[in-house]
């Protein structure tokens, strides 16, 4: 008597039915699904997944053709597992699938770092933190505060002026100096981003070590072997000023 193949369970259709949807090509899907309904439902899943993408990294939509742009987001599905069911944290993981799964050869040489600038946005717009303005005596030297940088600013180093990446300007190295960055959350929610030089990067460092603007200030002046580092001291004390105005020092 011959045995007849046992049932499909429904756990291996479920995974059989997710295959088929991240990656059509390679993978049929069950056999009692409709294939009209097949089709919508990989529609839906694959718009949906593709439209968070280009929302949360506008730039790298801009700089890519469609073929390369469509060919990428269904290899993000086919290859990554995303950890988290939010809909917010689908650019972290596809940072994690450049950093992880993607073969880069044929991406931008700055894909990586302009794809996390770009996610700073984000991340920063939905970050749970609660900042409250600080009021400032103006008989009161800002240098001699204890200041750190806030939770809804963060500083930022990239080899590429990721800011300045458009379709009509697109790197093909790296830059001869790091690219310092501030980006940061306003107190209207509102995303702004500071370029910085060297200096003003160290400063933000310094303040950050627990050092007062001061210190901080005369520090960078020895490092720097200033011949008049009342200038980098007065200097701190705009950048400092500047910084509490735009809600940046806690």
């Amino acid at each position: 008597m011959s045995r007849q193949p046992s049932p499909q369970s429904f756990k291996d259709t479920q995974y059989q039915f997710a295959s088929s949807i991240r990656d059509p090509e390679n993978n049929p899907a069950p056999d009692n699904i409709e294939p009209r309904r097949m089709t919508i439902y990989r529609e839906l899943f694959y718009n949906n997944i593709e439209g968070f993408i280009a929302n949360g990294f506008p730039v790298l939509r801009q700089i890519t053709t469609d073929e390369s742009w469509h060919a990428m987001v269904r290899d993000f599905m086919v290859k990554h597992h995303c950890k988290t069911p939010l809909f917010h944290e689908i650019s972290r993981e596809f940072m994690a699938y450049l950093d992880n799964e993607r073969d880069l050869k044929n991406d931008p040489i700055f894909i990586k770092e302009l794809v996390h600038y770009e996610w700073v946005e984000l991340a920063l717009s939905v970050l749970d933190a609660d900042v409250e303005p600080m009021v400032i005596d103006n008989n009161q030297d800002v240098l001699a505060l204890e200041l750190k940088v806030s939770p809804l600013a963060w500083s930022l180093a990239y080899t590429f002026p990721v800011h300045q990446i458009a379709p009509d300007f697109k790197p093909h190295q790296a830059s001869e100096q790091p690219v310092y960055l501030l980006v940061y959350r306003d107190m209207n929610d509102s995303i702004s981003f500071l370029e910085l030089n060297p200096v003003s990067a160290r400063l933000i460092d310094l303040l950050n070590e627990g050092l007062t603007g001061q210190v901080a200030a005369e520090q960078i002046a020895e490092e720097l072997q200033h011949p008049n580092p009342q200038l980098v001291i007065d200097g701190a004390r705009a950048l400092i000023n500047d910084w509490l105005q735009r809600q940046i020092l806690v």
